[in-house]
């Protein structure tokens, strides 16, 4: 995907580009972000290309360039809107349950719904992933995205220990990180198998092992 950089617009100075986020750009700003959101998850980057970006925002090219100078913009772009879904996930999941234990539990959970209602989102995930591989810019970009992520499951963590619902001698870092792992690997297994990876179960025993209390599992046992 080729996008050019200020110094290849003439044209337009930056200055032009910060004030041109009136109501009516922002909402032209946020379907150019959509169509490449969408067109990510159809083709992958190495499909992508600015003029079926452009196109499928109903747009010409300097449009495009206009409001995203660069590929890192755009991408930025995409991944601001991924995180507004995420946080609307948050506020959803903080209003399933008062403590840390029904936090955690709707995280997972609410992780399976998106991933069986939402699989364009984990397509688009997967090849920020990939191509974060190769490319520097989207790979800071892609960790500034799972940086919140590990914060935010820390301080669950660490409210689940203090309620006493959590094993108290867990590493708090090392539990955020490995619920990341968790809820990515599994991702990939959904993906792959989705008729035979039993989720549910695979939740039930994973929060056995942190020790939370679910139906049909176990509660508060050490390991």
């Amino acid at each position: 995907m080729t996008i050019t950089n200020d110094t290849d617009r003439p044209d337009i100075t930056p200055a032009q580009i910060i004030t041109s986020y009136t109501p009516h750009g922002d909402e032209r700003r946020q379907e150019l972000v959509l169509a490449a959101y969408s067109l990510i998850a159809e083709r992958g980057f190495e499909g992508l290309r600015t003029r079926d970006i452009a196109a499928r925002a109903g747009v010409n090219i300097a449009t495009l360039h206009y409001y995203f100078a660069t590929k890192e913009a755009l991408i930025r772009g995409v991944v601001d809107y991924i995180e507004q879904q995420f946080a609307e996930q948050n506020a959803y999941i903080q209003s399933q349950g008062a403590t840390a234990r029904e936090q955690l539990h709707a995280e997972l959970w609410h992780a399976l719904q998106i991933k069986r209602d939402r699989p364009e989102l984990q397509i688009v995930l997967h090849e920020l992933f990939l191509r974060s591989l190769r490319d520097k810019a989207i790979h800071d970009i892609y960790r500034g995205m799972d940086t919140g992520w590990h914060t935010a499951l820390m301080e669950i963590v660490s409210a689940g220990i203090t309620e006493g619902s959590l094993r108290a001698n867990l590493d708090v870092d090392a539990t955020a990180s490995t619920i990341i792992a968790f809820i990515k690997g599994t991702s990939i297994q959904l993906a792959r198998e989705p008729e035979t990876f039993t989720y549910e179960r695979v939740i039930t025993e994973f929060e056995r092992w942190l020790s939370v209390d679910v139906k049909g599992g176990h509660s508060d046992q050490d390991i």
